[in-house]
C-alpha cells in the first residue's frame, strides 16, 4: 500500500463509519488543527492563546501574522499576505469579523489590519467546517473583536519604527462603552520616493496604509445587548517602470506608472437576545464597500466597486434532552460596479501558464454587476452519549448570479476514549462563487460558470497528559472540483464564439499533522508543529496531472517562549519549509510585433515590413515566449529561518519589545529572475537579517 493510499484509507474508512448518522462539522469543537480557537470555551486538545501568538518571534505582535507558525499553513507571498491552508488558493478562502464579511486580512507591507489589542479570539478553520459557514473551497478565518471594557477612558500608543497606533477606550454611560482604534503606517512619512536608476523603477508613493475598529456595545438588558461595529483599511503605492526595468523585456507592456490604491469599510448592527424558552438569537445588518483602483502600465487600468448588504439572523435553542439545535438564515445582495480597459488574456496564474500579457487583446469595458445569494444553515448537537457527540449540519445556498443551487450535507464526532485521549472525525461539502468577478463577465469571461466546490474528510486524534502538556495528531483529504481555468481552446480569431473560461480542472491535497504543545510551567511555553502534505490538480480535458503551486511536503515550527525575569520575556521561532515550486524555462521564441498583431515570424504577410529593425537591418523582437518545461516539476531550495524576540515590560504601563527576524541570514531562495530570451536565470533571495523595534505606552 503506497502512503497516499493508507492516507486514504484512514480517512475515508473513518468518515464512512459516521456518514449514515449525518452530514456536518461543528467548528467551535473540532480540533485544535482545523479550529485554533482563542480564548474559547474549554476544550480537549492544544490550545494556543492570544497572549501566545501576540510574542511569536517575527510576528510584530501580530497574532493573525503568526498563523504561519502553525500547521499547514503557508503565506500566499513569501514575506507576508493571505494564507494558503492544505494545499487551497488563498483566493479559496473567507474573512469574517464578529459575523461581518471584510475585505482583506493583510496590508501590502504584511501586517494584519487589526490592531491586536481589539482581538478577542480568532480560529483558523482548515476543514469540514460548520454549516454556520459558507462561501469557501480552502479555509474560513473567523475573527472576533472583544467588547469593550466598562471603566474609565483610557489610551493606549502603540509605537515602531515602521508603525503607529492609537486605541481609546471606556465608558460612555453605566450601561454602554465604546472603544476607537486608528494605525497608520509610517514608511511615507520617511520617504517621499525612492528612485533606483540601476533598475529605472521610482517609486513615486512608496507603501502607504492605514485601518481602524470602532465597536460601541450598549447593553439593554441583562439579557439584550445591542452592538455598532466599523472596521476597515487601506492601502496605496505607485511605482514608475522605465524602460530599462529588468522585466519589461519580457512584458513591454509593463512601461509606464503602475498604481494599486485599495481599501474596504464594513459596518454593523448586530442585536443578541435570550428568549424565555432558553433560545439565543442573533441578528445582524451589515454592509460593506471595497474599493479597488489598479493599473499597470498599458496592460491594464481596472477600477471596481462594490457593495455588500447582508441580512443574518442565528438562533441556538437547547433540548431538554440535553441536545441542541442551531439554525439560520442569511440574504446577500452585492453591487459590484466596475470600469476596466487594457489588455485581457484570459489566465489563472495559480493554476496554468500564462502567455505575455503584453500580446493579449485590448478593451474596455464598464458595467454594473448585481449578484444576490440567499442561504438557509441548521445543525443539530447530538448528545448520543456522555461520551460522544455528534453534530449533524446541512447548508442551503441559492446563487441567483450563477443559477445554481447547492445543498451541502456536513458532519463531525468527538468520542473521548477516556479522559486523556479523544477521538475526533469530520465530513464536509462546500462550495464557493468564483472569486475573480471578471470571469463571470458575458464580455470577457463566461457567465454560465458553475462553483467550484471542495470535499473534506478529516480525523485525527486529541492527547492530553496534563494542563501543561497536550498534542493533537491529524490527517486529512480534500478534493476539489470545477475550479475555473481559461480555456485552452479559445482564440480570438479562430473560435470568436468559444468560452474564456471554463470549470475545467480538480485536485486534491491530503497530509498529516502533528502538534505539541506546552502550556506556561516553569516560566516556559511553546509548541511544536509537523506536517507533511501532498498537492495535485488536474486538467479535465487532457488528463494532464502536476503539482499545485502551494505544495510544500513538509513544514516544521518551533516555537517558544522563555520569561527570564517579571519583566523580561525571550522568544524565538524556528521554521523549516519545503521550497517553493517553479516551472522551469528552457529557452524563449522571439515574437514580432505586426502593427496591432503579432507573429513569430518578421516575413510573415500579415508583417509586412511593419516590424522593427535595428541598425544592421536584423528584425528586432517585441519580446520573447518563453519555452516552459511541465508545470511546476522544479522545486527550490528548502527555506528555513531563525526570529528572536524579547519583550521588556518596563513599567505597569509601558511596553517595549526588540525583533531579529532571521537572525542566521540565510538566504532562501524565492523564485529565479530570467533574462529577456530566457538563456540564463539567477536565484532571487529574501531580504537579510533584519531588526525590529516597538513600544506600547497606556495613559
Amino acid at each position: 500500500m503506497t502512503l497516499r493510499s493508507f492516507y486514504h484509507f484512514i480517512t475515508l474508512s473513518t468518515v464512512l463509519l459516521l456518514w449514515p448518522i449525518a452530514a456536518d462539522a461543528k467548528d467551535q469543537d473540532i480540533t485544535e488543527l482545523s479550529t485554533i480557537s482563542v480564548q474559547g470555551q474549554q476544550q480537549t486538545g492544544p490550545k494556543i492563546s492570544t497572549k501566545k501568538l501576540l510574542k511569536v518571534a517575527g510576528s510584530g505582535g501580530d497574532p493573525l501574522k503568526a498563523i504561519e507558525a502553525l500547521p499547514g499553513v503557508v503565506l500566499g507571498d513569501d514575506d507576508g499576505g493571505e494564507p494558503a491552508v492544505r494545499g487551497s488558493s488563498p483566493e479559496d478562502n473567507y474573512y469574517q469579523t464578529d459575523n461581518l464579511p471584510v475585505g482583506y486580512l493583510f496590508h501590502i507591507m504584511g501586517d494584519s489590519t487589526y490592531n491586536p489589542d481589539t482581538i478577542e479570539e480568532f480560529s483558523l478553520k482548515a476543514g469540514a467546517w460548520d454549516s454556520e459557514y459558507s462561501n469557501a473551497i480552502g479555509a474560513v478565518l473567523d475573527t472576533d473583536l472583544r467588547d469593550p471594557y466598562q471603566d474609565d477612558i483610557t489610551t493606549i500608543l502603540d509605537l515602531s519604527f515602521l508603525r503607529a497606533g492609537i486605541l481609546v477606550e471606556g465608558a460612555v454611560t453605566e450601561n454602554s462603552a465604546f472603544y476607537f482604534s486608528w494605525r497608520e503606517g509610517l514608511l511615507d512619512w520617511y520617504l517621499d520616493s525612492i528612485d533606483e536608476p540601476d533598475e529605472d523603477i521610482a517609486i513615486t508613493q512608496v507603501p502607504k496604509y492605514n485601518d481602524y475598529q470602532f465597536k460601541y456595545h450598549y447593553r439593554l438588558s441583562d439579557t439584550s445587548n445591542l452592538k455598532f461595529i466599523a472596521l476597515g483599511a487601506r492601502d496605496s503605492v505607485e511605482v514608475i517602470l522605465g524602460e530599462d526595468f529588468e522585466e519589461s523585456g519580457k512584458e513591454p507592456g509593463l512601461i509606464g506608472t503602475a498604481r494599486f490604491d485599495g481599501y474596504y469599510n464594513t459596518q454593523g448592527i448586530t442585536y443578541d437576545t435570550l428568549f424565555s424558552d432558553g433560545t439565543t438569537g442573533l441578528f445582524i445588518l451589515s454592509h460593506k464597500e471595497q474599493d479597488t483602483k489598479f493599473k499597470i502600465g498599458s496592460l491594464f487600468d481596472i477600477l471596481a466597486t462594490s457593495n455588500d448588504v447582508r441580512i443574518k439572523g442565528m438562533f441556538e435553542t437547547p433540548l431538554d434532552n440535553g441536545d441542541q439545535l442551531r439554525t439560520g438564515v442569511e440574504l446577500i445582495h452585492n453591487t459590484v460596479k466596475y470600469n476596466a480597459e487594457g489588455i485581457f488574456t484570459p489566465c489563472n496564474e495559480d493554476l496554468e501558464i500564462c502567455d505575455p500579457a503584453s500580446t493579449g487583446t485590448s478593451q474596455s469595458i464598464a458595467d454594473t454587476l448585481f449578484m444576490k445569494h440567499t442561504r438557509l444553515f441548521s445543525a443539530y448537537d447530538w448528545m448520543v452519549s456522555p461520551f460522544w457527540e455528534v453534530t449533524l449540519g446541512l447548508n442551503f445556498l441559492n446563487n441567483l448570479h450563477l443559477k445554481e443551487m447547492a445543498l451541502e450535507p456536513r458532519i463531525e464526532s468527538r468520542y473521548e476514549i477516556n479522559p486523556s485521549w479523544t477521538y475526533t472525525a469530520a465530513i464536509g461539502q462546500h462550495s464557493q462563487t468564483p472569486r475573480d468577478f471578471f470571469s463571470t463577465l458575458e464580455d470577457v469571461g463566461n457567465p454560465d460558470l458553475d462553483m467550484p466546490t471542495s470535499q473534506h474528510f478529516v480525523t485525527g486524534f486529541e492527547y492530553s497528559l496534563n494542563d501543561s502538556i497536550s498534542a493533537k495528531l491529524e490527517t486529512y483529504y480534500k478534493r476539489l472540483d470545477g475550479l475555473v481555468i481559461s480555456n485552452t481552446d479559445y482564440d480570438e480569431e479562430d473560435a470568436p464564439d468559444a468560452l474564456k473560461y471554463i470549470n475545467g480542472a480538480g485536485g486534491h491535497a491530503y497530509g498529516l499533522e502533528f502538534l505539541l504543545n506546552k502550556n506556561l510551567t516553569d516560566k516556559w511555553y511553546g509548541w511544536m508543529s509537523v506536517a507533511y502534505s501532498k498537492t495535485k490538480r488536474k486538467y479535465n480535458a487532457s488528463g494532464e496531472s502536476f503539482t499545485y503551486s502551494f505544495d510544500r511536503p513538509w513544514i516544521v515550527n518551533l516555537v517558544a517562549s522563555y520569561e527570564w525575569s517579571k519583566k523580561t520575556t525571550l522568544g524565538f521561532k524556528w521554521r523549516y519549509q519545503s521550497g517553493n515550486l517553479v516551472t522551469p524555462i528552457t529557452g524563449g521564441v522571439a515574437v514580432y510585433q505586426c502593427g496591432d498583431d503579432f507573429s513569430e515570424n518578421p516575413n510573415s504577410p500579415k508583417c509586412d515590413g511593419q516590424v522593427e529593425v535595428d541598425s544592421g537591418d536584423i528584425p528586432v523582437p517585441y519580446l520573447y515566449d518563453p519555452i516552459e518545461g511541465d508545470i511546476n516539476s522544479e522545486r527550490l531550495p528548502a527555506k528555513h529561518g531563525l526570529d528572536f524576540r524579547i519583550d521588556y515590560k518596563k513599567s505597569a504601563m509601558t511596553d517595549v519589545y526588540f525583533e531579529i527576524i532571521n537572525a542566521y541570514s540565510h538566504q532562501n531562495i524565492t523564485e529565479y529572475e530570467y533574462s529577456d530570451d530566457y538563456s540564463s536565470r539567477e536565484g532571487v533571495s529574501e531580504l537579510e537579517t533584519l531588526f525590529s523595534l516597538g513600544a506600547k505606552f497606556t495613559f
